[in-house]
């Protein structure tokens, strides 16, 4: 018993220190869903303190709709949804949106752009 507590306990030492090497930051592009043309990227910042800072910028949007982001669990950007925040395009068609979360960067699988109503998926970013 003493010998698994152990080997957990260096895993974790182990997880923890790739990072701290990688110095906690992801960056993944969005990609388009169902044809939407709907692109950009989501950042990633692990906290030195537990939780994560996430930063969504999306291009190709209808200007002037309202879009939602939500992060998830699973990579596919259909489990365990926790909303990130809502954002409005500009002219242009761009959007962002950042928040810290509760969740540290280990525990984001995927990231969306989608109606605020949930039920449309423009763009999803999982290659973290």
């Amino acid at each position: 018993m003493r010998t698994l507590l152990l080997a957990a306990a260096m895993a974790l030492t182990v997880a923890g220190m790739a990072v701290a090497a990688t110095g906690g930051h992801n960056k993944a592009p969005l990609e388009p869903v169902g044809g939407s043309g709907v692109t950009g990227f989501v950042q990633l910042e692990q906290l030195p303190h537990g939780g994560t800072n996430i930063h969504v910028v999306a291009h190709g949007l209808t200007p002037g709709v309202t879009y939602t982001s939500f992060y998830y669990d699973g990579t596919d950007c259909e489990f365990g949804a926790e909303e990130l925040g809502t954002f409005t395009a500009n002219a242009s068609g761009t959007g962002t949106t950042s928040a810290k979360i509760d969740d540290d960067l280990d525990e984001v699988a995927s990231v969306s752009v989608r109606t605020p109503d949930y039920l449309t998926l423009f763009a999803c970013a999982n290659n973290f």
